[in-house]
């Protein structure tokens, strides 16, 4: 089962991200929809516990104990029996939902039509054998009426079950701690009136059970008259998979839930038969707080389930992202249970204190392990290891349960705790290990990188140390000496309205008319002011005029102009150049390539553009030794001093020789044809037009600062190729061209509008070693522009794109 194409992941993206070669934070820990739909899931937990909790705090009180007994027992039956009947369609659609687009209704009805004859199919089975099973429950049998009521409630609890599971596929997760805490407050108000009118266990099964239809009717109809219309409507890539590659799937994830299921039954039984009641209860005191812990991680887990099959490009950084916000809140937890586990107990009587405390700080370990287990297992779904799910399920239930056994027998009820600890800990460094050992070289330092990096990300959202401190507009009166010097009429009627940062120190200023309309939105802007207040962006400024008149004075170009901005006025000042260019009229990236339809087209009219700059001004050139100093001597010489990298001086010397003389291997004495690149050709400095029935045109190429004269043939689509990957993975630069030196394909979507953009017609991506070449090229300049200016990288980001290459350079090509 193959991941939604990265080209048309970009589409699912948060909006308003930025597109450049840095490690950017989001807006918000809630603008992820994964850490949203993660901590809706694991609200839900808490709250159903807590509201839980108060239920049967009530029932003690109005309800006779052996209506509590009787009542307790055939609620907990309704559920078992439904878990089995739900033959896990949870994890099901979790897991292809959101990847069949307009058939996901279909799958939903789908999974309760199943579950619903399963449960019928269960309940009546249960009820012919109940008799002679477990005697107390016989009431169940006692008349038609009652019989039928327990048969439709284990049906309409299995679709009040699987719901859930509809809505993290929909990764509409938040409406599922709403639904369920509004239905444990009904619950609780029907209880009481309920005992009050008399009724014993009937209360307690009917308050718990006749809210439910209601429930399903209310969920279902905003499921399917709101969120799947609302997903079918939605422009995305619908995978084909066939049911064949679901019932795979569904076979072997139902073996391992099983044995979870049997896992959980099975661990309070084994210490009440080998231990007794009494000597049990602390051990199932623990066991319910270990349960709401285990919840945390297992609830990340199920919304990385649905954000990593709908987008499976972003997976590590997805994956990256649910441990570090799964388990470091877990960690606070387990710290305060290993803690306060003493006085935690004792809230239950000074017996459980003493015989629990030691029992919940070891549970509490076990949890923060499985948090990392249940990421690992959602990746494995993701990617279509089933197998290795079940394996790893079925190993925790067999060492927990046979080590349990064992060790209960010597130490008594800790020795359970102690078993499901170790249980956790072989199980995820077993199949920790064997990933590592089954992945490409680099893998362990990719997941610490990506680890590393969703860290920083929520460092710098819990503690802003440093806000981005805002672009500040010009004064008017600074301006306007600069207006006069434009020779339009409505020039003088300009007003900076908005203002952002732009490449190497620049600042970019919008300039239009002042007057807003009635919605508060000025018009589109007249034109852009570009300023520089340091040398390196007036140096910036300076080369994009200077490549700016050269290309508009080259007459093979004149077909290329109109994607040209065009200078009005520059005013240049000791330390200071500002400069007024004609803004392009067209759409942003972003607000542009909603639709695939309209992102292929793009691509394609941006590919011919290319061509075109390239084709029209390529001249044949013998690469010499001055073009090899220029274009890769001289940018690999800035990376040999850094002072933040993680390699060694020498490590870093070697390897860099290394590239070097693989680049020079490659190119020394080539024939090619050397023409005019943009040279950072990223999708933020595109501008498109035409939506709809017209055809769609670029309508202007921004950011000439850094284009050059001589450049091979590709060097622009392969830097566009890897920010498009960059992008859409969430992955660093360093992590993209370190996957394409270890396989230097290009996927058929990719070729699809890479063929387009080459003058020649060779089609280089279909070079191994053309691919190689061009990606360290890019590479090279992308880093070493970014390393020169004063602030330089940080630690992180010099590890993730200058060491991370550096350690696939001896490898490139080779046998990993």
């Amino acid at each position: 089962m193959n991941a939604n194409p990265p080209i048309l992941q970009l589409e699912m993206q948060a909006r308003g991200r930025g597109t450049g070669w840095k490690l950017l934070l989001p807006s918000g820990l809630m603008a992820s929809s994964l850490l949203r739909n993660g901590y809706a899931l694991i609200a839900n937990s808490g709250l159903t516990a807590m509201l839980g909790l108060a239920f049967w705090f009530l029932a003690a009180r109005y309800s006779t104990p052996e209506a509590i007994g009787l009542g307790g027992a055939i609620t907990a039956t309704i559920v078992n029996l439904s878990n089995a009947a739900q033959l896990n369609f949870g994890n099901f659609l979790v897991r292809f939902v959101p990847t069949i687009g307009k058939r996901a209704g279909r799958l939903i009805l789908f999974a309760y039509s199943v579950s619903v004859a399963a449960s019928i199919l269960v309940a009546g089975i249960f009820l012919l054998v109940v008799g002679a099973f477990m005697p107390k429950l016989d009431v169940l049998t006692e008349s038609a009426g009652v019989m039928a009521w327990f048969v439709v409630t284990v049906a309409i609890w299995s679709v009040f079950a699987l719901q859930d599971s509809a809505l993290s596929g929909l990764r509409q997760s938040i409406w599922v701690p709403l639904s369920k805490t509004t239905y444990q407050f009904v619950k609780i108000l029907l209880l009481v009136p309920l005992t009050l009118f008399g009724l014993g266990w009937e209360a307690i099964a009917l308050s718990w059970t006749a809210p439910v239809a209601l429930f399903v009717l209310a969920v279902n109809l905003l499921i399917f008259k709101r969120l799947v219309p609302a997903t079918e409507d939605t422009p995305g890539y619908e995978q084909r998979i066939h049911w064949q590659s679901m019932a795979r799937y569904f076979g072997w994830d139902y073996i391992g839930a099983v044995s979870m299921m049997a896992a959980w039954t099975a661990t309070p039984l084994v210490v009440l038969n080998l231990v007794g009641a009494a000597e049990s209860a602390s051990f199932f005191v623990a066991w319910t707080i270990f349960t709401s812990l285990y919840y945390v991680g297992s609830s990340m887990g199920l919304s990385l389930l649905a954000e990593g099959a709908s987008n499976g490009g972003r997976l590590r950084t997805l994956a990256a992202d649910a441990a570090v916000l799964s388990v470091v809140p877990l960690l606070g937890l387990v710290t305060l249970m290993v803690m306060f586990a003493h006085p935690i107990m004792s809230v239950f009587g000074a017996a459980y204190a003493d015989a629990g405390a030691s029992i919940l700080r070891i549970l509490a370990l076990a949890s923060l392990v499985s948090a990392v287990l249940s990421i690992y297992l959602s990746i494995a779904r993701t990617k279509g290891w089933i197998r290795s799910v079940a394996a790893a399920e079925f190993s925790v239930m067999a060492l927990a349960l046979v080590l349990g056994a064992f060790l209960v027998r010597r130490e008594g009820p800790i020795g359970m705790a102690e078993a499901w600890l170790l249980a956790m800990l072989t199980v995820t460094f077993g199949v920790g290990v064997l990933a590592l050992a089954t992945g490409r070289r680099g893998s362990a330092y990719d997941w610490a990188l990506a680890l590393a990096a969703a860290s920083k990300r929520l460092s710098s959202q819990l503690f802003p140390w440093r806000p981005r401190a805002r672009t500040q507009l010009p004064a008017e009166a600074d301006l306007a000496p600069l207006l006069l010097l434009i020779a339009r009429p409505d020039a003088l009627g300009w007003r900076p309205f908005e203002a952002e940062p732009g490449p190497d120190g620049t600042v970019t200023v919008q300039l239009g008319e002042h007057a807003a309309d009635v919605c508060g939105h000025r018009g589109e802007a007249r034109a852009i002011l570009r300023r520089a207040r340091d040398l390196n962006a007036i140096t910036y400024i300076e080369r994009q005029i200077d490549n700016l008149d050269l290309m508009q004075a080259e007459p093979r170009l004149m077909a290329f102009l109109p994607l040209l901005p065009s200078r009005l006025a520059v005013r240049r000042t000791k330390g200071a150049l500002d400069c007024i260019e004609t803004a392009i009229v067209g759409e942003g990236w972003d607000d542009f390539t909603r639709h695939p339809a309209q992102l292929q087209a793009g691509l394609a009219a941006t590919a011919g553009a290319i061509a075109l700059l390239h084709g029209r001004t390529s001249l044949p050139h013998k690469i010499d030794e001055d073009w090899l100093r220029e274009w890769v001597e001289w940018p690999a010489a800035q990376m040999r001093n850094l002072d933040r990298s993680l390699m060694s001086r020498a490590r870093r010397e070697q390897v860099l020789d290394l590239f070097v003389e693989r680049q020079r291997g490659y190119w020394s004495g080539r024939e090619l044809g050397l023409g005019w690149c943009h040279g950072d050709l990223q999708p933020r400095n595109l501008r498109f037009a035409g939506t709809g029935s017209d055809p769609v045109k670029l309508a202007g190429i921004l950011e000439w600062g850094r284009a050059r004269s001589n450049a091979p043939d590709g060097y622009d689509a392969c830097g566009l190729a890897i920010a498009l990957r960059a992008i859409s993975s969430g992955e660093p630069l360093g992590a993209v061209v370190a996957d394409l030196f270890w396989l230097p394909e290009w996927r058929p979507d990719e070729k699809a509008w890479l063929a387009a953009s080459t003058s020649d017609g060779r089609g280089w991506s279909d070079d191994a070693g053309a691919t190689r070449a061009l990606v360290g090229l890019v590479w090279l300049h992308q880093v070493s522009e970014q390393i020169r200016r004063p602030e330089g990288g940080g630690r992180l980001w010099i590890a993730a794109n200058v060491d991370r290459v550096l350690r696939a350079v001896p490898w490139e090509g080779g046998a990993l």
